[in-house]
């Protein structure tokens, strides 16, 4: 049931409620806070046991406050500035724009002048792990803000993870979200890489991952992605697919600060090819099967 708006409670709107923004929006909602949810696929808020709205504008008319959680920038401007935006609300009650989307920091940037200029603070909160870490309360948040918005933020960050990193105004919190997922995806590629060479040389894989736990090869890959690539279990956490526009992401903040970055350009073509090869729906884990379809070489790589 919709509140009273004279009752002084506030009301959180969800927009996105894929695996991240369900995790989101779960985190929300147990804490005991009122959410209304918005996805492309209208039977997710309900299965979540929220409100739905029918656009944006009619969510900003609702709300005080949302949180997206969307694909990309692309989706982020449709949804902010679009006709059937939060800002095209006749009478909007929004103040406040938590936005968690990995995206471009430069559009960030603008978008958040954009919405400033409508008296809407926007604060981007980048979340560093994947859909479980959010549900456990694992995953950090990399917050770009200005102090206003920032306070004006701090209900809902502090709902979502207990570990909040302010780095600075919008744009930064994205720049080191896409600096940080080239060591994560890095890691896992290299795990992967590892356990596909223990298949192939008769190395049990599951005692290696019991040697990475021994040593100084142990990571957080290990213990979240290596059982699923011993297992071939791929179901999502976090998509190949969503791996493959961050790396992109990454390459062109590389190309914008002029620098070479030659292991992410492998990492984009095994996603690639990934993807191609119909991977792109799975867990980021998948990467392993990329290297297990390759043809096997026998002449040391020359």
């Amino acid at each position: 049931m919709s509140r009273d708006p004279g009752d002084g409670r506030q009301v959180t709107g969800m927009i996105g409620l894929g695996l991240l923004g369900s995790a989101i929006a779960r985190r929300l909602l147990e804490r005991g806070l009122e959410v209304i949810g918005l996805d492309l696929d209208p039977g997710r808020a309900p299965e979540l046991g929220m409100e739905t709205a029918d656009s944006p504008a009619q969510l900003a008319e609702r709300v005080e406050r949302v949180v997206l959680c969307l694909p990309d920038s692309d989706a982020v401007e449709e949804v902010c500035g679009g006709s059937a935006g939060l800002l095209s609300a006749s009478a909007s009650r929004l103040e406040l724009v938590i936005d968690c989307t990995t995206g471009d920091p430069d559009r960030s940037e603008a978008l958040a002048g954009r919405m400033g200029g409508a008296g809407i603070a926007f604060v981007e909160a980048e979340v560093s792990g994947s859909s479980e870490l959010m549900l456990s309360g694992e995953a950090a948040l990399l917050v770009g803000a200005e102090p206003g918005s920032l306070e004006a933020a701090a209900e809902l960050l502090d709902a979502l993870s207990p570990v909040v990193f302010h780095l600075g105004p919008v744009g930064a919190g994205a720049k080191m979200k896409l600096v940080s997922n080239l060591a994560v995806g890095l890691n896992r590629l290299v795990l992967a890489e590892a356990l596909y060479l223990a298949e192939r040389a008769g190395v049990e894989p599951g005692a290696l991952l019991e040697v990475l736990r021994a040593g100084p090869g142990h990571s957080r890959a290990v213990e979240l992605k290596g059982g699923k690539m011993v297992k071939s279990d791929y179901s999502p956490e976090a998509r190949l697919a969503q791996h493959l526009k961050d790396v992109e992401l990454i390459l062109d903040l590389g190309g914008a600060a002029g620098a070479d970055l030659p292991l992410s350009r492998l990492h984009r073509e095994l996603l690639a090819r990934g993807v191609e090869e119909g991977l792109g729906e799975l867990d980021n884990s998948s990467i392993i099967e990329v290297l297990r379809n390759s043809p096997a070489r026998e002449d040391g790589g020359e």
